[in-house]
């Protein structure tokens, strides 16, 4: 569950490199698919549309999110030529917010206890 939640959920932050990372692989099945099912029918290829628009929205909402900004930043996309470039520099090129923010916690730091104490003995 918590994989699909990880492709098609639009709460918490997503970082950059896993951003890119996602995109690229939903992008490569995309095609994959694309070519695969257009062999036996062009109409067939329809279905692959809507699950590949909600993986890609999901991503950029997450991505957005990890800036602290909200879902609807996306409707930049209407305006002709500066929508798209100033959406695609947050989502590529802009970096997270440090720390909290109220999309959740930092994901620079999931996974880290700085209260933990390691201790490393001889073998």
């Amino acid at each position: 569950m918590r994989t699909i939640q990880s492709w098609f959920g639009f709460g918490g932050r997503l970082r950059r490199a896993r951003f890119l990372g996602m995109a690229l692989a939903s992008a490569i099945a995309f095609i994959v698919l694309y070519l695969a099912i257009d062999r036996f029918s062009h109409a067939a290829t329809l279905v692959l549309y809507p699950p590949a628009f909600a993986i890609w929205l999901s991503l950029a909402v997450r991505r957005l999110h990890d800036q602290s900004r909200r879902g609807w930043w996306l409707l930049w996309l209407l305006v002709p030529l500066a929508g798209p470039l100033l959406l695609g520099t947050l989502l590529l090129v802009a970096r997270g917010t440090r720390g909290d923010n109220p999309f959740g916690e930092d994901p620079r730091l999931e996974g880290r206890d700085y209260l933990t104490v390691r201790i490393h003995e001889a073998a």
